[in-house]
Parts: C-alpha cells; sequence; structure tokens
C-alpha cells in the first residue's frame, strides 16, 4: 500500500470512527460541536443553522472539518457552562452561577436528560459516546469480512453460522496482529494470534476473493487496528475516557479533574513514544 492509498484509507477509517463518535452522541441528545478528520484544521463549515427546533439537536448545528495533518481526528460537543460573565451599565464584568443566569432571563434550568449538554449526561450515556467511535470500526470490518466471505467460493457445505464465525475469526486475529506487534516493539514476544483450522477452507476462498478488492480490505483491516488501539485505556484514547466513565459509574463520583490532567499527560506521552519514537527506531 502506497502513502496516497494509505492516507485515503486512514482517511476512510477516521471518518468512520469519527462519525461512530457523532451517531452515539445525537442519540444521546448531546450537541456535537465539531467533527474534524485529521489533525490541525485546513478547511471546516458549517452548514445554515435550521428553524427553531427548541431541544432538539441537528446535524447543522456541528462544524465539520478537515486538517493536514493525516493522524486521525476528534469529536468535540457542548458542555453546559459553569458560569457566565456579563458586562454591567458600569462596565464591570461580574460572573454568576449558570443556573442563576437562566433564572433571571426567565428559564428554569434543566436536568441533564432534557438538555443537549455532555458533561450533564449520565455517565453510562457519556461511556456509550466514548465508546462508539471503537463499536463502527469494528462493526466496519465486520460487514466487510463478512461480505466478502459470503462471495467466495468455499468448497463443500459452509453453513453461515460458519461463515460468521470466520469473520469473526479474522477480526480476533487482525486485532491480534496489532497489539502482538505493540508489544514485540519493545522485545515482548510473547503473543502470537492465528487462525482457528476450522476456518482454513473459508480463509483461502476469502483471500482469493479480497485479492479483487484491496483498497476495501485495507479499511477493513486498518478498521481493526484503530478500533484496538482506541480502546486501550490510556487517556486520552477513547479507552481511557471510558475507564473514567466506568469508575464514576462504580463509585458515583467522577475522578478528580486533576487526576485526570495528570493521566491525560502521562498517557499523551506514553502514546507518542509508543506509536512514534517506538517504530522509528525499530
Amino acid at each position: 500500500m502506497n502513502e496516497l492509498t494509505y492516507i485515503l484509507v486512514l482517511a476512510v477509517v477516521v471518518t468512520i470512527h469519527e462519525f461512530g463518535h457523532y451517531t452515539l452522541a445525537r442519540t444521546m441528545g448531546v450537541k456535537v460541536k465539531r467533527l474534524q478528520i485529521f489533525f490541525y484544521s485546513l478547511y471546516a463549515f458549517k452548514p445554515k443553522a435550521p428553524k427553531n427546533k427548541k431541544g432538539k439537536t441537528s446535524w447543522r448545528d456541528t462544524e465539520y472539518a478537515i486538517g493536514w495533518l493525516p493522524f486521525g481526528g476528534y469529536t468535540s460537543y457542548v458542555n453546559r457552562p459553569t458560569s457566565v460573565t456579563l458586562t454591567d451599565a458600569y462596565g464591570q464584568k461580574p460572573s454568576m452561577g449558570y443556573d442563576d443566569y437562566l433564572r433571571m432571563r426567565g428559564i428554569q434550568p434543566g436536568g441533564g436528560n432534557n438538555d443537549t449538554y455532555y458533561n450533564t449526561k449520565p455517565a453510562w450515556k457519556r461511556l456509550m459516546i466514548s465508546i462508539g467511535g471503537v463499536l463502527f470500526n469494528i462493526l466496519t470490518a465486520f460487514i466487510i469480512y463478512m461480505v466478502i466471505i459470503m462471495m467466495s467460493d468455499v468448497e463443500g457445505n459452509v453453513t453461515f453460522l460458519h461463515e460468521l464465525g470466520a469473520a469473526f475469526d479474522f477480526i480476533g486475529y487482525a486485532v491480534g496482529t496489532t497489539f502482538s506487534n505493540i508489544f514485540a516493539m519493545v522485545g515482548m514476544n510473547f503473543f502470537h494470534p492465528s487462525i482457528s483450522p476450522e476456518n482454513y477452507d473459508v480463509i483461502a476462498a476469502f483471500a482469493e476473493t479480497a485479492s479483487s478488492f484491496p483498497f476495501i480490505i485495507h479499511i477493513a483491516d486498518l478498521s481493526c487496528v484503530l478500533a484496538l488501539i482506541n480502546f486501550l485505556p490510556v487517556p486520552p484514547l477513547d479507552g481511557g475516557h471510558a475507564v473514567f466513565e466506568i469508575y464514576e459509574m462504580v463509585t458515583g463520583n467522577p475522578p478528580s479533574p486533576a487526576f485526570q490532567k495528570g493521566a491525560s499527560v502521562v498517557g499523551s506521552i506514553t502514546f507518542i513514544i509508543v506509536f512514534w519514537i517506538l517504530p522509528m527506531i525499530f
């Protein structure tokens, strides 16, 4: 796969991943502020605002952007402000609580299930949003593998359940291979993924058919890789956010902001070392 093909495949896979977050956020009633493919914005646009739809989110509420650094993407959400700064008649800028500000305007503050803010939603809803990208990547890989298998000329009588199992086997192998390569970079070769022998006949037919659709197969393979990387329990990856939200669901309280910030810094440094520095060294 040459560089241009890789960038195109990555763009498709990242788009699928970010729309996973977007779709789950919209499903949970959260307004999406920005959806960006790749980093360092190159072009951004926001569709014309819809007519008044009080209490409802719309795809037009979101700014869409593409960056020039092909290394991922992000989806940001609208959070409920904690305070509001106003300018009075004397030019002073006093602050007041957001609830007080709403009451001053004759608006009764709503609950977490009635507004469109990300940070007021229950932890389980934020958890679903966090893993939305991973779910979409895995679903994409499964659909592609399954379609290719069903198109293949497999010898003998192969049932639908056998084909279904083979598709999941391929996903496990692709994810396991990525996991193994990560540990191999630091000299740890204890994990060697393999395909189940009962799927060998399906693999042979699959490989022959897949050779006619290399771009599509690259999308499925890279979807598995991106899903695994983002599922690692390391902030600021999706898995790291999921850990925070699971902790909140278990204890009833989120980790302190200072801990989350510190964990994100450590996680970012670890991610750069493992996925940027080590691959260049080895």
